[in-house]
């Protein structure tokens, strides 16, 4: 099969790439469509050492069998299903997990992919392969809700207009919290617009008692701690790579929280997806073929969303 490698932090395309092997539980998946993250962007710059097929937003049908055909997203956290995390349900904390492609298993940018059955969640016959390719980074945009246990501040600033940064904004609106969004990059601006979401490119308040960091960046989480609020929540949202010296006096004298925020439920993000809130990010799709020019669309501003379609033999937006 046909499938996008990674290997000494350097995207290779392999018209021979091996079929993936099936083991008890598992299931063939023939992928759809799949979206590039920032993080399969990180991952070339040495973020993590893996060596395989990246990608881990997708969605896909069931190659084979009774359900063969279904269309699919999956978790991308596969526990080991016997250490008390994930006896307790907490696998997206198993220190034996994989994690679909970023940490050993392969991921989405090939034709098929192996995915354990109990990872599965069927997508809504009424929600279109573009939507549905955005299930897994709702569901990380929707847990950064879940630790105020239904009592949300009236009031966030998000820093970062990003892919991630766009979802999570739409969703804390979805909530009935005010929403601001912080961002320089002018691209952005009309993205914001669009999706009827407030923006601004300075902070001149330091009374904001939420904001959702999702720059991944040593200089938002810097803006984050000056713009919070005493008793304020800061939730960490993107992986910031580089060390972050914190002034943790005044964190403890404003008694801040400092929460991180990773993967979500896909339950959760189909059935918000299903209800309408999203209004979704500017795209471009490549096929798998043209993967260098998908990549290159990744790292600019132009598009929110460039997606790989393996079915595709040209580049449509």
């Amino acid at each position: 099969m046909r499938a996008i490698r990674l290997h000494n932090q350097q995207f290779q395309l392999d018209h021979n790439y091996p079929l993936p092997s099936i083991d008890k539980d598992e299931v063939l998946v023939k992928v759809r469509l799949a979206a590039i993250c920032g993080t399969d962007l990180e991952l070339a710059r040495g973020y993590y050492d893996f060596d395989g097929v990246p990608g881990h937003e997708f969605v896909g049908e069931i190659a084979s069998g009774p359900e063969q055909g279904q269309r699919v997203v999956a978790d991308i956290n596969i526990g080991c299903w016997q250490c008390s995390d994930c006896q307790n349900g907490r696998f997206h904390h198993c220190s034996e997990r994989s994690v679909l492609g970023i940490k050993a298993r392969g991921g989405a940018f090939s034709e098929y992919i192996a995915i354990p059955r109990r990872n599965l969640v069927a997508v809504n016959s009424d929600t279109p392969d573009e939507v549905a390719v955005l299930a897994e980074p709702v569901a990380a945009a929707l847990r950064v809700i879940e630790p105020f246990e239904g009592k949300l501040p009236e009031q966030a600033l998000v820093i970062g207009a990003g892919r991630l940064g766009y979802l999570v904004a739409q969703v804390l609106r979805s909530f009935g919290v005010e929403v601001l969004v912080y961002t320089r990059n002018e691209a952005r601006f009309a993205q914001l617009a669009r999706a009827g979401l407030d923006y601004v490119d300075s902070v001149q308040t330091a009374e904001f008692p939420w904001i959702v960091e999702c720059s991944g960046s040593k200089g938002g989480l810097g803006l984050a701690i000056d713009s919070i609020a005493p008793r304020g929540t800061i939730t960490l949202k993107s992986t910031i790579t580089e060390p972050v010296p914190l002034d943790l006096q005044s964190l403890m004298v404003n008694e801040v929280s400092l929460v991180g925020s990773r993967c979500g439920d896909l339950t959760k993000a189909k059935a918000w997806l299903s209800e309408g809130h999203l209004v979704p990010p500017t795209s471009a799709r490549f096929g798998i073929d043209q993967f260098d020019e998908a990549i290159r669309a990744a790292t600019s501003l132009e598009w929110q969303k460039v997606l790989i379609d393996p079915q595709l033999t040209r580049s449509s937006s």
